[in-house]
């Protein structure tokens, strides 16, 4: 570990301004913050806090989506949050903000849920995106109890936007 430069940063993690350590890894300098240790980007180091535009959340539980979403926007993380029960319900909502041309900023799927899963939800959402000839994939943060085996991971591959 070394000093930083930049000794505070925002971390979009934590919400707020953090100190900053650096470590190496393989050859590279990366900032961490010191609260979470999530990886730093330049935009974090000159201090500029992004909040996205909208961001989808598709979990179940009605306790967690609603924390999650008050969390995102009293934080000042997401600027909307749109909230959906299930697979089915998301892929309503995401469809309809995609007809209208909002910005998706991320999806928030949880991957065992009633009507569509979050695993057939996503590659729904990635067919949506050609459909409507997005410009760029969503960014994807899936929650599960479930441990991540070999064949989520594939499957996990094959929905990183490039």
């Amino acid at each position: 570990m070394k000093p930083s430069t930049a000794k505070r940063a925002y971390c979009p993690s934590c919400g707020e301004e953090v100190d900053v350590f650096i470590m190496i890894a393989g050859g590279e300098e990366r900032p961490h913050c010191s609260q979470c240790g999530l990886i730093l980007d330049e935009k974090s180091l000159e201090g500029k806090k992004r909040t996205l535009d909208t961001v989808f959340i598709a979990e179940d539980s009605y306790s967690l989506r609603s924390a999650l979403s008050e969390i995102l926007v009293s934080r000042k993380i997401a600027k909307n949050v749109v909230e959906a029960g299930d697979g089915r319900e998301f892929l309503a909502k995401i469809t309809d903000a995609f007809k209208k041309g909002a910005n998706v900023s991320l999806v928030i799927l949880d991957v065992n849920m009633p009507n569509i899963d979050g695993i057939n939800a996503a590659k729904t959402l990635r067919a949506l995106e050609e459909g409507f000839r997005r410009q760029s994939k969503v960014p994807i943060l899936f929650f599960s109890v479930v441990k991540c085996d070999e064949n989520f991971k594939r499957f996990l591959q094959m929905l990183t936007p490039s």
